[in-house]
């Protein structure tokens, strides 16, 4: 009887480069262009424990729990990339005037209407060879953080000054694109 081969070569070999990537937002399209880097959000399932008179015995939970996309930016000098996550955040939290909640929609008009507080993102890993290999689409995603903007007199001009924004979202699908 012949003993079967195994293989424990990748069937692709070549390595993921963390710079081979686009992100598009429908409510940020002067982020897009000035994306540094982005997460794939992890994931993580909660779990159970069942009691017992000597140890306990862990399941696996029923709900999992997305982390947050994060990216930061190149900030543009006229602010445009990082006016649009301030007034979006500005708009759901409204907290000089209730019609900062309701101007939400009329920000841009790509935006879909129903829901403007939302928009979808999606992140595009490219594979080796600069083509779309991975799609990870985020829904419903919202802004909950946005980092200062650092102006220093002791930087060098030629150091762009970049800015971080944390998204929540309630769920992301991925999907491979080339194979």
């Amino acid at each position: 009887m012949a003993i079967p081969s195994v293989s424990h070569t990748p069937g692709n070999p070549n390595q993921l480069h963390p710079n081979k990537f686009t992100v598009a937002f429908s409510a940020l399209p002067n982020i897009e262009y000035w994306a540094q880097s982005v997460n794939v959000p992890g994931i993580s399932l909660g779990e159970a424990y069942r009691a017992t008179p000597f140890l306990d015995i862990y399941e696996p939970g029923d709900k999992l729990i997305f982390s947050p996309f994060s990216m930061t930016f190149i900030v543009d000098e006229d602010l445009r990339g990082w006016m649009e996550v301030y007034t979006w955040m500005r708009g759901l939290g409204f907290p000089a005037k209730f019609e900062e909640y309701q101007n939400l929609g009329k920000r841009l008009t790509a935006w879909a209407v129903p829901k403007p507080q939302f928009s979808d993102a999606t992140l595009t890993i490219l594979d080796s060879k600069s083509n779309p290999n991975i799609r990870v689409k985020m829904t419903n995603c919202f802004p909950t953080s946005l980092t200062d903007i650092l102006m220093s007199s002791t930087v060098s001009p030629e150091s762009p000054l970049t800015a971080d924004v944390v998204f929540r979202y309630d769920i992301y699908e991925i999907e491979v694109l080339s194979h």
